[in-house]
């Protein structure tokens, strides 16, 4: 039989998995326009900030992640070091994420980063699962050569 300081390690391992998870899934869904994949993984009241765009709740990310896949972006998001540190009610980290993009069908000319940004996340556990309940992203290197998604054509 575990020891209970067996079995906090044990929990904090498959909240780390979980929550790295998380961040597996923003990745994914955002490059494969996985718009309802992408939505569980935030809280109803989620918090959102990208450089100057701000979003809140669900519905705002709904809006902008379908506005974004109608422009043709195309992106592949990677991360690396994840720190995570416990709270009493929640979980915070940091991270930095590379992103490739542009627009048009792949294979795409060029292999150079659109952005690094850092990242920081706050997440809280929903319905018995973490989920991030707030992420801002501030950019540290852009590349002004590579132009931000179109606006979508009017249907």
């Amino acid at each position: 039989m575990d020891s209970p300081s067996a079995a906090i390690v044990q929990a904090r391992v498959l909240d780390r998995l979980s929550i790295r998870e998380l961040n597996d899934a923003f990745g994914y869904c955002m490059d494969h326009g996985d718009c309802e994949g992408f939505l569980k993984i935030f809280t109803p009241d989620v918090h959102y900030r990208s450089g100057e765009r701000v979003l809140s709740g669900k519905a705002e990310i709904r809006a902008f992640f379908e506005a974004r896949a109608r422009t043709g972006r195309l992106s592949r998001h990677t991360y690396s070091g994840l720190r995570i540190q416990f709270r009493s009610d929640d979980a915070v980290s940091t991270s930095v994420w590379t992103t490739y993009a542009g627009n048009g069908v792949p294979p795409m000319e060029g292999t150079q980063p659109f952005v690094v940004a850092d990242v920081s996340d706050v997440y809280r556990q929903y319905d018995g699962q973490w989920l991030i309940a707030e992420r801002m992203i501030d950019p540290v290197f852009v590349n002004s050569a590579i132009k931000p998604p179109s606006p979508p054509a009017a249907s």
